[in-house]
């Protein structure tokens, strides 16, 4: 079966298509969880800039014969007062249904994706941090969606027009953020504490980065894989000194950095050391396995049953 896959996302619109030989992959970066944060609903230029995107992306799977595509939006759609009635439009001009997923949905199609790579562990704690939100699912690998969903608008291309400036964030603006980070996530410490040795695992394109970024530095080597990685909140603080250190040019020259994100990588940064302290984690494996993997094997799995 060929199957089309697009995630409208906070910081980027992703197409993913998926045929018996081959994977193909395109990526536009539209960044739309900052405008809603700086504008509280998306405005025209976003909205034809996502509509440009979403019908390419409907030609593109057209031209590799998909029996399926399932388009799915996230964070900013949910936070946009306009988010809806957008995503109805984008539908209506592109040719194609586009859902907006609740955080409870997004949370079980992330844990999905983790419960099948993590054969190995009773519990499981999977952290996801997009540019839109901080999605925490937790509970047993035994049971079918998570015992445990949290759902925060705390991604960094959400956050950013507020607490970042050309790529830097000053410390003052940097303990504001820590403090209501760790007052947003206190609920979900108090679970995760009561949980018998959870395993905790953290996804997302910007926690990927950081892993690739740091490993890079440390080994004078970009790594091959970065599913598997293990980054701490030493690390984070080591390159969250540095990113405070260096202008954006010179982030640019560091081995092994996402020029794409290179201007959000000190919140990034920040944001994933605080969800750490906040669930009193020093260290965390990064993971590949996210929303992409989740809808994928639900198309799969919907498929077969049929």
């Amino acid at each position: 079966m060929r199957v089309a896959l697009v995630e409208m996302g906070s910081t980027s619109f992703r197409l993913t298509i998926e045929t018996e030989r081959e994977t193909h992959h395109r990526i536009h970066h539209l960044n739309l969880g900052s405008s809603v944060s700086a504008n509280g609903s998306f405005t025209e230029s976003d909205i034809d800039g996502a509509t440009g995107v979403l019908s390419e992306f409907m030609s593109v799977a057209k031209v590799h014969n998909c029996q399926r595509i399932v388009a799915v939006a996230t964070e900013s759609f949910r936070l946009a007062a306009n988010g809806h009635a957008v995503a109805t439009h984008i539908a209506r001009e592109a040719g194609c249904e586009v859902k907006v997923l609740s955080p409870d949905e997004e949370n079980n199609l992330v844990w999905q994706a983790m419960v099948n790579q993590f054969h190995a562990v009773d519990n499981l704690v999977a952290v996801a941090i997009t540019g839109g939100s901080v999605g925490i699912a937790a509970g047993p690998i035994s049971s079918r969606v998570p015992l445990h969903s949290f759902s925060y608008p705390l991604g960094g291309s959400v956050l950013a027009p507020r607490a970042s400036a050309d790529g830097f964030v000053d410390t003052s603006t940097r303990v504001r953020l820590e403090h209501h980070i760790a007052e947003s996530l206190k609920p979900v410490g108090a679970v995760v504490r009561n949980i018998v040795m959870p395993q905790f695992v953290v996804s997302g394109g910007m926690p990927l980065a950081l892993a690739k970024l740091i490993h890079t530095v440390r080994r004078s080597e970009v790594p091959e894989v970065l599913d598997g990685l293990t980054i701490d909140c030493s690390d984070l603080g080591h390159l969250i000194k540095t990113f405070d250190e260096l202008s954006l040019p010179a982030r640019l020259a560091l081995p092994g950095i996402s020029s794409k994100r290179a201007p959000n990588m000190a919140l990034g940064a920040i944001i994933l050391r605080q969800v750490l302290r906040s669930l009193d984690v020093h260290a965390v494996e990064v993971s590949n396995a996210g929303l992409r993997e989740g809808l994928l094997g639900r198309i799969y799995a919907d498929a077969k049953a049929a």
